[in-house]
Protein backbone atom coordinates (compact mmCIF):
# COMPACT_ATOMS: atom_id res chain seq x y z
CA UNK A 1 0.00 0.00 0.00
CA UNK A 2 3.00 2.11 1.08
CA UNK A 3 4.08 2.64 -2.88
CA UNK A 4 0.38 2.83 -4.49
CA UNK A 5 -0.10 5.72 -1.80
CA UNK A 6 3.27 7.58 -2.69
CA UNK A 7 2.29 7.10 -6.62
CA UNK A 8 -0.70 8.34 -6.23
CA UNK A 9 1.05 11.04 -4.11
CA UNK A 10 3.27 11.93 -6.79
CA UNK A 11 0.55 11.73 -9.23
CA UNK A 12 -1.43 14.71 -7.08
CA UNK A 13 1.41 16.57 -6.88
CA UNK A 14 2.11 16.67 -11.03
CA UNK A 15 -0.92 17.41 -11.78
CA UNK A 16 -1.38 20.19 -9.44
CA UNK A 17 1.43 21.61 -10.73
CA UNK A 18 0.19 21.52 -14.33
CA UNK A 19 -3.14 22.89 -12.52
CA UNK A 20 -1.78 26.00 -11.31
CA UNK A 21 1.67 26.40 -13.17
CA UNK A 22 3.35 26.35 -9.87
CA UNK A 23 7.30 26.17 -10.15
CA UNK A 24 6.78 23.29 -7.00
CA UNK A 25 4.33 21.50 -5.78
CA UNK A 26 4.19 19.61 -2.49
CA UNK A 27 1.98 16.67 -0.93
CA UNK A 28 2.51 16.19 2.85
CA UNK A 29 0.76 13.34 4.79
CA UNK A 30 -0.42 13.81 8.46
CA UNK A 31 0.99 10.69 10.68
CA UNK A 32 0.85 10.02 14.17
CA UNK A 33 -1.70 11.27 15.72
CA UNK A 34 -1.89 14.20 13.43
CA UNK A 35 0.85 15.78 15.01
CA UNK A 36 3.31 15.04 12.42
CA UNK A 37 3.32 16.05 8.40
CA UNK A 38 6.15 13.88 6.21
CA UNK A 39 6.33 15.71 2.50
CA UNK A 40 5.64 12.50 0.35
CA UNK A 41 6.10 13.73 -2.88
CA UNK A 42 7.10 16.83 -4.46
CA UNK A 43 7.66 17.84 -8.02
CA UNK A 44 8.86 21.31 -9.74
CA UNK A 45 11.97 23.32 -8.68
CA UNK A 46 12.31 22.78 -5.49
CA UNK A 47 11.39 19.16 -4.94
CA UNK A 48 14.27 17.91 -4.29
CA UNK A 49 14.89 20.00 -1.21
CA UNK A 50 11.45 19.48 0.36
CA UNK A 51 11.22 15.94 -0.79
CA UNK A 52 11.43 13.74 2.24
CA UNK A 53 11.44 16.40 4.92
CA UNK A 54 9.10 15.47 8.50
CA UNK A 55 7.99 17.66 10.72
CA UNK A 56 5.63 18.56 13.97
CA UNK A 57 2.60 20.10 12.47
CA UNK A 58 2.98 23.22 14.52
CA UNK A 59 5.94 24.10 13.32
CA UNK A 60 5.51 22.99 9.57
CA UNK A 61 4.70 26.84 7.88
CA UNK A 62 1.87 26.72 5.42
CA UNK A 63 1.29 23.12 5.55
CA UNK A 64 0.80 23.65 8.92
CA UNK A 65 -1.20 26.65 8.90
CA UNK A 66 -3.49 25.37 6.34
CA UNK A 67 -4.03 21.77 8.50
CA UNK A 68 -4.25 23.57 11.74
CA UNK A 69 -6.84 26.31 10.34
CA UNK A 70 -8.67 23.86 8.42
CA UNK A 71 -8.86 26.17 5.65
CA UNK A 72 -7.10 26.98 2.49
CA UNK A 73 -4.23 29.84 3.03
CA UNK A 74 -3.36 32.13 0.42
CA UNK A 75 -0.09 34.14 0.70
CA UNK A 76 0.54 36.70 -1.50
CA UNK A 77 3.53 38.52 0.21
CA UNK A 78 5.89 36.63 1.90
CA UNK A 79 8.45 38.56 3.27
CA UNK A 80 7.32 38.74 6.83
CA UNK A 81 4.27 36.17 6.84
CA UNK A 82 5.11 34.37 10.31
CA UNK A 83 2.41 31.22 8.29
CA UNK A 84 5.39 30.61 5.98
CA UNK A 85 8.61 29.66 7.08
CA UNK A 86 10.85 32.49 6.64
CA UNK A 87 14.18 30.26 6.30
CA UNK A 88 12.58 28.87 3.20
CA UNK A 89 11.09 32.39 1.58
CA UNK A 90 14.88 33.58 1.51
CA UNK A 91 16.52 30.43 0.32
CA UNK A 92 14.17 29.38 -2.05
CA UNK A 93 13.25 32.54 -3.42
CA UNK A 94 9.37 31.87 -2.14
CA UNK A 95 7.07 35.27 -2.91
CA UNK A 96 3.74 33.53 -3.65
CA UNK A 97 1.99 30.38 -2.06
CA UNK A 98 -0.80 28.29 -1.14
CA UNK A 99 -1.75 25.42 0.74
CA UNK A 100 -4.90 23.32 1.47
CA UNK A 101 -5.57 20.80 3.98
CA UNK A 102 -6.53 17.13 2.53
CA UNK A 103 -9.21 15.56 4.90
CA UNK A 104 -12.04 13.25 4.07
CA UNK A 105 -14.73 11.83 6.33
CA UNK A 106 -13.23 13.95 9.58
CA UNK A 107 -9.99 12.42 9.30
CA UNK A 108 -6.80 14.40 8.89
CA UNK A 109 -4.49 13.00 5.21
CA UNK A 110 -2.51 16.13 5.18
CA UNK A 111 -1.99 19.07 3.02
CA UNK A 112 -1.30 20.16 -0.79
CA UNK A 113 1.22 23.21 -0.86
CA UNK A 114 2.32 24.91 -4.24
CA UNK A 115 5.06 27.70 -4.30
CA UNK A 116 5.74 30.36 -6.73
CA UNK A 117 3.96 30.24 -10.05
CA UNK A 118 5.97 29.34 -13.37
CA UNK A 119 5.12 32.85 -14.70
CA UNK A 120 5.97 35.46 -12.01
CA UNK A 121 2.57 35.81 -11.43
CA UNK A 122 0.67 35.31 -7.92
CA UNK A 123 -1.71 32.62 -6.57
CA UNK A 124 -4.88 34.56 -6.14
CA UNK A 125 -8.52 33.68 -4.87
CA UNK A 126 -9.42 31.43 -8.44
CA UNK A 127 -6.12 29.70 -7.81
CA UNK A 128 -6.81 28.62 -4.17
CA UNK A 129 -10.81 27.78 -4.89
CA UNK A 130 -9.16 25.60 -7.91
CA UNK A 131 -6.73 23.88 -5.55
CA UNK A 132 -9.39 23.72 -2.85
CA UNK A 133 -11.90 22.00 -5.18
CA UNK A 134 -8.84 19.42 -6.58
CA UNK A 135 -7.96 18.23 -2.88
CA UNK A 136 -12.15 17.60 -2.12
CA UNK A 137 -12.10 15.50 -5.59
CA UNK A 138 -8.56 13.36 -4.69
CA UNK A 139 -9.07 13.12 -0.56
CA UNK A 140 -11.43 9.57 -1.16
CA UNK A 141 -8.68 8.20 -3.50
CA UNK A 142 -6.09 8.96 -0.83
CA UNK A 143 -7.76 7.86 2.29
CA UNK A 144 -8.36 4.28 0.23
CA UNK A 145 -4.84 4.12 -0.28
CA UNK A 146 -3.66 4.63 2.99
CA UNK A 147 -5.89 1.96 4.39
Amino acid sequence: MVNQTNQLLEEIAQRVRELLNAETAVVAEAFEKEEVLYYTAAVGKHASIIKGKRGAIATSGLCGTAIKSNCPILVTKTTGDTRIRQDYVQSLGIYTALAVPLQYQGKLLGAIMVLNRIDGSLFDEKTEKLLADYAVEVCPSLYKSQR
